[in-house]
């Protein structure tokens, strides 16, 4: 019996850690044609899964997006009338991307590239082994010369994320995006090895709550002193994400921050968010005792959700207290996000002092156990 559970589990990690995803890449552009640019190695190119020529290392294409269908130029043929192009890696491939109309990219991308024709126009789809793009993210999200278990914490998290987010591009033909919209991703790190080192280091580890299931992974660039609840922000609780006091972030470099804006523009705020917002007379003074930062009472009459400012005024959080300087509003704040879950420079400062990845992670979210992604039905059963 211990024999066959130990071959089960060999399967199942194979099975798991071979999984691509598909990443949509330059998201929010709209262009019609890019120039694919071959850095290593060779490709596959196949059009509707039927090979039609091989690239090689210093050659480029063209692919353009017409009429719903993609066409592609290369060596002086232009093959026309194709649902999907895909370039599928034959050895340690690599290649970059010049969108038409928008200035040349730095960024390399490894493993495979598939074109669609989306909307009327061309979509670019990385299909790359998840750890791959975890390292990706870590570099993006993170940026270089941190601790390294700072980066096994940012592995950790943006696995769980992407993982617990497969389906939010379903209908554009792609899994995740590589902008803030899920999570930031430039393709291959080049700045920070130890992004790689990371995401080996804890591979296929996952975050789940209580009753096993992938968290939320919320993070945060600083909290300001103190994280929130989730219901702050969001629209229902999270029962790992819950306000706790975090001093290691406070003389981090997001920590404080102070904007202003004319009294004219403010005094024109207020008034536009008068009809929406506002409280009766009699009840103002029960909203007096609120604290944290779930709203900003500019008078007894007017209650503006916090949240709802930082929007609308492009403030770094939502902890924040204003001064009327006469010709303008000072906002003086702590913070930098939304400030649920994770906070990234109050884990780098954690890293610093010597704190392991894992109590890291323990130590922003509530009641939760890392565990092999592929060890899931284990723990459930």
């Amino acid at each position: 019996m211990r024999v066959i559970l130990i071959v089960s589990l060999f399967f199942a990690f194979l099975r798991v850690s071979a999984d691509p995803i598909l990443v949509g890449l330059n998201y929010g552009k709209e262009y019609l044609r890019a120039t694919i640019f071959v850095e290593s190695g060779t490709y596959s190119v196949t059009a509707n899964q039927e090979e039609m020529f091989v690239i090689k290392a210093g050659q480029t294409l063209d692919l353009t997006a017409s009429s719903g269908k993609i066409n592609v130029f290369f060596d002086g043929k232009n093959l026309e009338g194709n649902t999907r192009i895909d370039l599928v890696p034959v050895s340690g491939s690599t290649f970059r991307i010049q969108p038409a109309g928008y200035k040349k990219s730095g960024r390399l991308y490894s493993a495979g590239l598939r074109a669609i024709a989306y909307q009327g126009r061309l979509q670019l789809i990385n299909n790359i082994e998840l750890e791959d793009y975890v390292s990706g993210v870590i570099e993006a999200e993170s940026g270089k010369g941190h601790e390294i278990e700072y980066y096994k914490v940012q592995a950790v998290i943006s696995r769980t994320y992407a993982l617990n987010n497969l389906q939010r591009h379903a209908a554009e033909g792609y899994q995740l995006c590589d902008a803030t919209h899920c999570q930031v991703y430039h393709g291959r790190p080049y700045a920070e090895p130890m992004a790689f080192s990371a995401a080996r280091a804890t591979r296929d580890i996952i975050i789940v709550d209580a009753e096993i299931n992938l968290i939320t992974a919320a993070f945060h660039s600083n909290c300001g002193g103190k994280t929130v609840n989730a219901e702050e922000v969001w629209s229902k609780p999270l029962s790992y994400c819950v306000s706790r006091v975090d001093s290691f972030c406070l003389e981090m470099p997001h920590s404080r921050w102070e904007k202003s804006i004319t009294q004219e523009r403010w005094n024109s705020y207020l008034s536009s968010k008068r009809s929406e917002y506002s409280i009766a007379q009699s009840d103002s003074q029960s909203y007096l005792s609120l604290s944290g930062r779930q709203y900003f009472l500019a008078d007894s009459s007017l209650r503006i959700p916090s949240r709802v400012m930082r929007e609308d005024l492009q403030l770094k959080s939502t902890l924040f207290r204003t001064e009327n300087t006469g010709e303008h509003i000072r906002f003086m704040g702590r913070g930098f996000g939304h400030g649920v879950g994770l906070c990234q420079e109050g884990a780098m400062r954690m890293a610093q002092l010597g704190y392991c990845y894992e109590d890291i992670i323990h130590f922003y979210y509530a009641d939760v156990h890392l565990i092999p992604r592929y060890m899931l039905w284990f723990f459930r059963d």
